[in-house]
């Protein structure tokens, strides 16, 4: 009986951490429900700690430098307010690179006509500040392989 319980408990513990992994999309459906795919450079960074509170806010600002897929335009500025830093990440939430740096993001319209990072984590790939070489979730493809599947759709 203790050994079905544990048996049955340990199912049960196994099953919830499963339900909080990020749901990636396959690369191909990231690039096909993305509205706006662009590359952008952080242009200001604003961090606000609490008392209290583990993670800080951050208000990003980033300029859009290249226009991969959809309706925005070079020189655009875009704003995000996103938890945690590098030193004082979040699990599972996306954190911007340093002012300075670049990133690709995948971007739709949110309820408040805002663009937003779609799928969180997986819409924002930094860039390699010597190489340009995607990192984060995007750390097994390139720009060129995001061009790619742009044009395939």
């Amino acid at each position: 009986m203790a050994r079905t319980s544990l048996l049955i408990a340990l199912l049960l513990m196994m099953g919830l951490s499963a339900n909080a992994m990020i749901r990636t999309l396959p690369f191909p459906e990231l690039v096909k429900k993305a509205e706006v795919i662009v590359i952008v450079q952080v242009v200001d960074q604003k961090i606000t700690e609490e008392a209290g509170v583990t993670n800080p806010k951050v208000h990003t600002e980033v300029e859009v430098e290249r226009v991969l897929k959809g309706a925005v335009k070079a020189k655009d500025r875009l704003a995000f307010d996103t938890q945690g830093t590098v030193k004082k990440a979040r699990e599972d939430s996306p954190i911007f690179p340093e002012k300075g740096r670049k990133a690709v993001l995948f971007l739709v319209k949110g309820d408040g006509g805002q663009w937003r990072l779609l799928n969180g984590i997986q819409g924002l790939w930094p860039l390699h500040a010597e190489t340009g070489k995607t990192l984060g979730m995007g750390f097994r493809y390139s720009v060129e392989q995001v061009e790619a599947e742009i044009k395939k759709n």
